[in-house]
Parts: C-alpha cells; sequence; structure tokens
C-alpha cells in the first residue's frame, strides 16, 4: 500500500512538471518515479513536498530522484543539461509555443556542480516561473 501512495504522490508531482498527460503516460510516469524513488532513497514525504512546490532543504537523494525523473523524462541528459527540444516541445503542447520558449529560455541555464544539482534547479525555475505560463 505505501508504495501505491508513494507512487500516486509521485505521479502528481510529475504533473507539476510537464504539460497534460494521457492515462498512458501517467502510467509510465508512475512507474518512472518508483523506479527514481527506489534508485535515489528519495522518500514519500520528500517527494510530496516536491510535489506541493516546496524546493526548500531537499537533501541530496531527493535532488537526485529529480535528476533520474527528468532524465527518464527526456527533459535533462545524464549530466543534467536541459533537453531543450524535448522540454520545450511538452510544454508548448499546453501551453503554446511562444510562452514554452520563453520558460525554457529562462530556465535553461541551470548551472549546478553535478547532474543531480542542475536538475534540482531546473525544476526550481520552473517552479519560480510557471505562473508565467498562464498569463
Amino acid at each position: 500500500m505505501k508504495t501505491i501512495a508513494c507512487l500516486v504522490l509521485a505521479s502528481a508531482f510529475i504533473a507539476c512538471a510537464v504539460a497534460t498527460i494521457s492515462e498512458e503516460q501517467r502510467e509510465a510516469a508512475r512507474q518512472l518515479a518508483g523506479k527514481c524513488m527506489q534508485q535515489t532513497g528519495a522518500s514519500e514525504d520528500d517527494v510530496n513536498r516536491l510535489r506541493s512546490g516546496d524546493t526548500e532543504g531537499a537533501d541530496r537523494n531527493t535532488r537526485c530522484f529529480v535528476q533520474c525523473f527528468f532524465q527518464g523524462a527526456g527533459f535533462v541528459d545524464q549530466d543534467g543539461s536541459v533537453q531543450t527540444d524535448e522540454l520545450t516541445q511538452k510544454l508548448a503542447s499546453e501551453y503554446g509555443q511562444e510562452k514554452a520558449d520563453e520558460l525554457v529560455a529562462r530556465c535553461r541555464n541551470n548551472e549546478g556542480p553535478d547532474a543531480c544539482e542542475r536538475s534540482f534547479r531546473l525544476l526550481q525555475c520552473y517552479m519560480e516561473n510557471r505562473a508565467s505560463l498562464m498569463f
């Protein structure tokens, strides 16, 4: 039961980071999130905090969860570098090309000392700027 709860929470996190997704995509995301939670040791609480937009005090496991998930989703490569075409395409399908281009341009410079930190910074930038997608 706890595993199912973890996957549901991770799926909700994914929904925040990705445009509208089909049930098939949602299931794939749940599986990816479950794999990433096991691989990195990120807890259900860690993922739940991310889902709610709380990135303060995220530990190394949580930051690496984001790297694992974003890499699996095609948003970043193994080094945590933004895959601008893939990310723009996913955002544009929901919010339009202009807004997607603007957000990706704002967030693609996600410098950091390693892949986990770079991916986490991409998530933080998205969360800080996601309101611009709406207006």
